[in-house]
Order: structure tokens, then C-alpha cells, then sequence
């Protein structure tokens, strides 16, 4: 699987190069939205964005925060001048309204304050939410959007009005990865359970010796207490000199990496529709097929950035995936 290793340095430096010039890193940065729920992809996602900074400034992040445990006071003190980057994603639109309304308080908040999305795929189904988005960002006046796919560019210059440019996932730049374990099942299927999956698509007569999973455990939005809660162990942990949120935050997005490996890792063949299900085979040399999610953001990604390597296969159904999968098992029977 030399191609995918090579298209995984290539991706990286494509993202280096297209991130670096955004901003000065000298005098501090901030890392916002943390991913503080069971979610493998996300968690991927972080842990290449703190190993980009790791090479890009040489330093950790003066702050960093969920959506729910931010403190602009925080923020100001620790990093009084330098740019804000929020972590990168599949959820900018109102497909998962709180980290939207996140980005607009943080907006309003900041104006004039240099602001970098890092790369997102874009979805809106209401028009008054692009609205909203738009007017945040125009008040705001100084607010970059990367984004990981050409439909969602083609929404950002036509509807929100901002800097805007194509950069891969952020999770690229953790470089190729090995298998933790050695396969016990013949094909994987990480397969969503949540409101990106795609309509329609059953369950799936599994092949013999297959697994089936998803790799999210059941998550909610955080309640006013919860946010309380934070903020109280956040201070504590202050007082305590304990360890800081960005080394904690990085062991519980490697403790999510680490289960994600494992459980590809235990196939000899994935078959996703998730979309970091498909970049965490890449990265691990896994082959694999993909299916698309409710939206077209897997497909779109594929299309643009990885969809031509060997051994992966963007597939219309379960059953051509399947098949293709069964396909690749004689291959390297």
C-alpha cells in the first residue's frame, strides 16, 4: 500500500502549505472546539491539527476549550493578540446546530480578530441559518474558512462572503500509521448510526467471519449543569497546578485513536460511509471501500483527494462495497 503511505505525505504538505501562510504563530495561538464526545474522527482530526502546530510553531496552544468549557476571559489573558483556529470538521451548517452557534458567539466576540476554520465540509438545509452565518462573518471582518471539497467551496464564495480555500483533513498531517493488531475478521463495516446516514440503507447480511460497528457511543449536548461542571474542574485543576487542558485533551483524542485503530485494524477489508472510517484506512493502508453519507460528504472528499488510490473503491451500495471488499480478500488470500 506504498500509494496511500506516499498520498498521505503528499496531503500533508498540502495542508502545511496552505495553513502556514494564514497566520503568525510567534505570539501564541488558541485551538477551540475540542471534541469531548465518543467520536474516533474527530478526535483524529485533533491530534493531526496539534501535529501540525507541533511542526509549524514549535509550541502547544496558549488555550484551548470545548465548545461548552470556553472562557473568553481565558482567552484574552492567555493569548491576547494571536489568532483563534477552530478545530476542523463536518459540522459547519445546521445539521449539528451547537458548534454553529458556537462559531457565531466566538465571532461576535472577537471582531476584527484573525479567525481560521480549519477544513470543513459545509451543509445548510435552512436558508435563514446561512443568513445568520453570513451576517456573523461580515460583522466579524476578518474570518478564514478552509474547507475539504468543491461543493462546499462553491457555498462559501457564493453564500457567506469570506476567504476561502480547498485544503485536505487536517488529520494527514499524524502521517501513516500501522495496524495495532493483527486482522480477525475478514471485512470491517464501520457503518454510521446516527442522522448522517444515508436514508435507505439497511442492515447488511454480513459475510461470514465480518464485523459490524460504529465507532461513536451514545453522546448528547451538554446540559447547564455539565458546562458548570467543566468550568469547576477547570478552575481546580488551575488552583491544583495540574496537568493543562491541551496534554489531557491529547490523551483522550489518542485514547479515541487508539480504538479506532484497533478496530479497523482488525479486518483485512473496511467498509465505511464515515468519512474518517475511509481516512484512517488510508493513513493505516487498509483497503477499503466507501460509501457515501446523507450529504455527500465522504464522496466529495473522495473525489477530490483519495478516491483514486488502489485499493479504494467509492461505491453507489452495500452491495457493491461488499463485493468489492470480497474482491480484494481473494486478492491477498
Amino acid at each position: 500500500m506504498d500509494a496511500m503511505f506516499e498520498r498521505v505525505e503528499e496531503l500533508a504538505e498540502r495542508v502545511r502549505h496552505t495553513v502556514t501562510p494564514l497566520a503568525d504563530l510567534s505570539g501564541g495561538y488558541a485551538l477551540l472546539d475540542f471534541p469531548d464526545y465518543s467520536n474516533v474522527g474527530d478526535s483524529l482530526i485533533w491530534l493531526g491539527e496539534l501535529a501540525f502546530f507541533d511542526r509549524a510553531a514549535a509550541q502547544p496552544p496558549g488555550y484551548v476549550s470545548t465548545i461548552h468549557g470556553f472562557d473568553l476571559g481565558a482567552l484574552l489573558r492567555r493569548v491576547p493578540d494571536g489568532p483563534v483556529f477552530l478545530s476542523g470538521g463536518g459540522n459547519f451548517g445546521d445539521l449539528w446546530p451547537r458548534f454553529q452557534q458556537f462559531r457565531r458567539m466566538l465571532l461576535a466576540a472577537l471582531p476584527g480578530r484573525p479567525i481560521v476554520q480549519l477544513p470543513q465540509t459545509i451543509h445548510f438545509a435552512d436558508p435563514e441559518q446561512v443568513r445568520l452565518t453570513r451576517e456573523a462573518i461580515a460583522a466579524h471582518g476578518n474570518f478564514t474558512l478552509l474547507v475539504r471539497d468543491r461543493a462546499s467551496l462553491a457555498f462559501a464564495e457564493a453564500e457567506l462572503g469570506c476567504p476561502a480555500a480547498l485544503c485536505p483533513d487536517m488529520a494527514f498531517c499524524l502521517g501513516s500509521l500501522s495496524r495495532p493488531v493483527l486482522p480477525v475478521h475478514d471485512i470491517v463495516y464501520l457503518l454510521r448510526t446516527d442522522q448522517e446516514r444515508s436514508a435507505g440503507r439497511g442492515v447488511p447480511e454480513l459475510p461470514r467471519d465480518s464485523l459490524l460497528a460504529d465507532w461513536i457511543h451514545g453522546t448528547r449536548a451538554p446540559s447547564r449543569w455539565d458546562r458548570a461542571v467543566a468550568r469547576l474542574g477547570r478552575t481546580a485543576r488551575m488552583l491544583a497546578g495540574g496537568e493543562p487542558d491541551y496534554r489531557r485533551f491529547r490523551a483522550r483524542a489518542r485514547s479515541e485513536l487508539e480504538r479506532g485503530r484497533a478496530l479497523l485494524g482488525s479486518g483485512d477489508a473496511v467498509v465505511t460511509d464515515r468519512l474518517h472510517g475511509h481516512i484512517l484506512s488510508v493513513l493505516m493502508g487498509i483497503p477499503h471501500a466507501v460509501l457515501d453519507n446523507s450529504y455527500g460528504k465522504v464522496r466529495g472528499f473522495a473525489e477530490l483527494w483519495t478516491g483514486d488510490l488502489p485499493g479504494v473503491a467509492v461505491c453507489e451500495t452495500l452491495d457493491d462495497a461488499t463485493a468489492h471488499a470480497l474482491a480484494t480478500l481473494r486478492e491477498i488470500a
